[in-house]
């Protein structure tokens, strides 16, 4: 099996890693987080960083999405912190 990188988009690495958790992910180097499907999710908090992802990469996010931030058409899934 493949496996594939995700993001995870929030504004602090501590709230990123509680909803991580909260979804079973293991912790995996200093930003990361490791599913249980063998994907690897790397923390994203800035804006231009969003430019740089692919457009199919799936970003979660906790919190509220900016107008700024929503601009950028991506598949986007919502966390719970």
């Amino acid at each position: 099996m493949e496996s594939s990188v995700e993001y995870l988009f929030a504004d602090d690495i501590r709230i990123a890693d509680q909803a991580a958790r909260r979804q079973g992910w293991q912790a995996h180097g200093r930003t990361g987080w490791i599913k249980p499907d063998g994907n690897a999710v790397h923390f994203i908090s800035f804006e231009e960083q969003l430019a740089v992802v692919g457009k199919d990469a799936i970003i979660y996010f906790v919190g509220d999405l900016s107008p700024g931030v929503r601009r950028f058409k991506r598949n986007w899934a919502k966390l719970k912190a």
